[in-house]
This record gives structure tokens, C-alpha cells and sequence, in this order.
């Protein structure tokens, strides 16, 4: 309360707070949504990527799909493009697995431009409100013809409640989406080291595989049996 004036006295006679409070509702709600998303999708992927590492050098390719589908998270997404095309050489295989890390890139992103541009726009507003709040103030006055500073101080301070509204806006905007943004660093850095490795481990399964395999005889050249020489005859030597 500000005076006489109440919040909701507040929001009736100022436009700008409306607008400041559905931002403010979009802001928590998109941050929540993206709190909750992270929260679902996380998961430990050193320890994820040693279970996918056993049952791969045990040759039990179905199981490893099994604890991918299991598992729903991010990195378990991008492990489970590697496994169905594993059929595929290292290069083609290396790239298809990049591609689904840009899109678990491109959903971990989602709704973050929300947040990027409340945290822009709210102070403007705000600001933009103050504005309007002092121009209805001074105008007031000019209309009247009478009012002293208390006048005046009580539609300033009206003014810049939408001001310090704004700035609260930004600021809870600007903190989730620094947080979000340090999340998804982390969480491609995660995947990355998932991919390369995956990489590694079906290399040495592959090796492993070639070692087992039994190596065909190897042909060899037709040699000629050595003549026997017949014995010398008698005294031929003497």
C-alpha cells in the first residue's frame, strides 16, 4: 500500500502493472516448466554409460537398447541413435549421433528465449509505466491548477512502483535463465563425452570380436618334394 492507494487500487489506475503482472506469470511459469524438464531428463551418466559399456563388451546389444528406453533421458536418447545404427561406419555413426545432440540441444533451448526477452523488456516497461505514471501527475496538476510537492511526490511514488516492479520481472528472468543456460552447457558437455565413449567401447567390442573369430589356415606354395639322390655306384668315389 502506498499511502491512501491499495495494490489493487494500483493495478486499476495503472495499465503497466497489468502488463508487468502477466509477464511476471509467464516468467514463473515458464521457469518452472524448464525446472520441472530438467528434473525429469536428468540423470547420471558416468554411471549410465558403465552399464552401457557392460552389457555391450558382453555382447548383449538388445539389453543396452532396453536400459536406453528405460532410462528416458538425454543422454540415453543420444546413446540409443548410436546402438540402432551401429551397423554404420565410424564416421556416419559419429554423425548421426552429433545430430541427435543438436536436438536434445534444441529442446533443452526451448521456451529460453521467453525468459531471455522478459528479462529485456520487463525494465522497459517498467520504465515506460513511470513515464505515463508522472505525465497523468503533472497533467492532474495543470488541470486543478492546484497541488503542492506532496501532490506530486504521492504520483511520482505511484510512478515508480511500476519501475521497481519491472526490475523484480528481470531479475527473476535473468537468474533462471543464466541457471538454464549454465544446465545445458553441462548437460551437452555430458552428451558429447557419452558419444565419444560409446565410440570407443564398440571399437573394442568390434576388435574384440575380430581377435575371437578363428583365423583361416594359410595357404601354402606347392612345393616340390626333394629328390632323393640315388647312391653313388661303387668306387665311384674312390
Amino acid at each position: 500500500m502506498i499511502g491512501d492507494l491499495s495494490l489493487l487500487d494500483l493495478f486499476r489506475s495503472s495499465p503497466t502493472m497489468a502488463v508487468l503482472l502477466f509477464c511476471s506469470i509467464i516468467t514463473v511459469g515458464f521457469a518452472v516448466e524448464r525446472w520441472l524438464f530438467f528434473m525429469r531428463s536428468a540423470t547420471d551418466a558416468p554411471a549410465f554409460m558403465k552399464q552401457i559399456a557392460e552389457k555391450l563388451k558382453v555382447g548383449s546389444m538388445v539389453a543396452a537398447k532396453d536400459l536406453c528406453e528405460r532410462n528416458q533421458s538425454a543422454v540415453s536418447r543420444v546413446v540409443s541413435q548410436g546402438l540402432d545404427h551401429a551397423h554404420l561406419r565410424r564416421s556416419d555413426l559419429q554423425q548421426r549421433m552429433n545430430t541427435a545432440i543438436e536436438v536434445e540441444q534444441v529442446e533443452m533451448e526451448r521456451f529460453l528465449n521467453v525468459l531471455g526477452t522478459m528479462s529485456n523488456i520487463a525494465p522497459l516497461i517498467g520504465l515506460f509505466g513511470t513515464v505515463v505514471g508522472i505525465i497523468r501527475a503533472f497533467s492532474a496538476i495543470a488541470r486543478t491548477g492546484s497541488g503542492g510537492s506532496q501532490v506530486v511526490a504521492m504520483g511520482v511514488a505511484e510512478a515508480l512502483m511500476t519501475t521497481a516492479a519491472g526490475i523484480i520481472v528481470a531479475v527473476i528472468a535473468t537468474v533462471c535463465f543464466n541457471i538454464f543456460v549454465r544446465k545445458i552447457r553441462t548437460r551437452t558437455v555430458d552428451l558429447e563425452d557419452a558419444r565419444e565413449e560409446l565410440l570407443v567401447v564398440m571399437a573394442d567390442v568390434l576388435a574384440g570380436q575380430r581377435a575371437s573369430q578363428p583365423q583361416p589356415p594359410i595357404p601354402t606354395k606347392n612345393v616340390r618334394p626333394a629328390v632323393e639322390q640315388e647312391p653313388a655306384p661303387a668306387g665311384f668315389l674312390s
